[in-house]
Formats: C-alpha cells, sequence, structure tokens
C-alpha cells in the first residue's frame, strides 16, 4: 500500500513539474509565434491594402477586446485622422471550415479599403478562387452604410461559380468586420490615439 502511496505522490510531482514546465515555455513563445503570424501572415496582407511595406505598419498595432475574443487591429495614421485601419476576422460558414480575413477599412471616407484572405481550406480551383482579384475588388470602396451582399441576395458581390459556402463566408466576415467597427469606433480610435501618443514619447 506504501508503495502504491510513493507511486501516486511521485507520478503527481511529475505530471505538476511537466505541466509547470510546459506553461512556462508557451509563455515564453506565444510573443514569438504572434511576431511571425505578424511579419509573414499579416503582413503581405497588410501592404495589400495600404500600399505601403509591411514593416512600417506591423509596429501599429493594437488589441480591440469584443465579446469572447481580442481582436488585432492595425492603423495607419499617417497625416489621416480618423485612420485607415485593417481589422481580422473570421468568416463563418465556408465549405470546409471558416475563412480568415484581413478588412480594410477607412475611417475617413466610411469606405471599405478591400480585403485579404490570409488563411482558408477551401477547395482549390473552386472555393479557394476567393483569394482572386477579380472577386475581392468587389469590396474596394463599398459604402459601410451598406453591408455587403451577395447579387443574389441583393448586393453588388458577384460570388464565384459553384462556391456559394466559400463566397458566403467572405461576406459573413466583412459583414463582421464592419459591425465590430461601428459598435466600437469610440474605443478603437482612443486605443490608437493612446499608442501613437506613447509611441511619440518614446
Amino acid at each position: 500500500m506504501r508503495e502504491i502511496i510513493r507511486l501516486i505522490v511521485v507520478l503527481s510531482l511529475i505530471c505538476g513539474v511537466s505541466a509547470s514546465a510546459l506553461q512556462t515555455v508557451n509563455a515564453q513563445l506565444t510573443p514569438i509565434i504572434e511576431k511571425q503570424i505578424d511579419l509573414y501572415i499579416r503582413g503581405p496582407a497588410l501592404q495589400a491594402l495600404f500600399g505601403k511595406p509591411a514593416e512600417s505598419l506591423l509596429a501599429n498595432k493594437i488589441l480591440v477586446p469584443v465579446l469572447d475574443q481580442v481582436l488585432p487591429v492595425f492603423y495607419d495614421a499617417e497625416g489621416v485622422q480618423p485612420p485607415r485601419i485593417a481589422i481580422e476576422v473570421t468568416g463563418t460558414g465556408g465549405y470546409d471550415g471558416d475563412i480568415v480575413l484581413m478588412v480594410g477599412i477607412d475611417l475617413q471616407s466610411n469606405q471599405l479599403l478591400g480585403l485579404e484572405i490570409i488563411q482558408h481550406n477551401e477547395t482549390p480551383g473552386v472555393g479557394a478562387r476567393i483569394e482572386s482579384e477579380s472577386f475581392r475588388k468587389q469590396f474596394k470602396n463599398l459604402p459601410l452604410s451598406t453591408m455587403p451582399a451577395l447579387k443574389k441576395n441583393g448586393g453588388k458581390v458577384d460570388g464565384i461559380s459553384g462556391a456559394t459556402y466559400s463566397s458566403s463566408a467572405v461576406i459573413n466576415g466583412t459583414d463582421s468586420a464592419i459591425k465590430i467597427i461601428q459598435n466600437n469606433n469610440t474605443q478603437i480610435i482612443d486605443l490608437i490615439r493612446t499608442q501613437m501618443q506613447k509611441m511619440n514619447n518614446d
């Protein structure tokens, strides 16, 4: 009986030490992983949306709490007030899972700058055509006053033939981005101003 208790104690200690070590490693790696995601995944999307080198935009990042998640928002405030921003959102309902988008918004003109697809698992040659310029350019300069919608639903966006789920997921993500901006506009601008002041003071 004593041997069994000893084994239980030893195993419990091993599990505790292992869990603690994993937490420490995770805490150390998380900022490094996030930085790599910014540079190699979000960076190209930001460069396409703002027409500026990604390196000049990645530092302009705030984290916005929305319901049960925290969303990354990037901004380009050079000479423009209110600024142009890009928010990462998830479009639900894709054919093979959710689609992650970077949606650009011009807060001065209240129009979409456009959108970039940064992660998806849609079928090559079919749903994957959401990445095509011909599909994505339809979102440029759309007013925020009207939620984007597919033409079959009374909107202005031509869906991709044979890829209704993929097209709808992109619409869902874009609509979500617009709603988040509309509902959190003041908070986002305040966070940007605070960060800009801090950066100028540094």
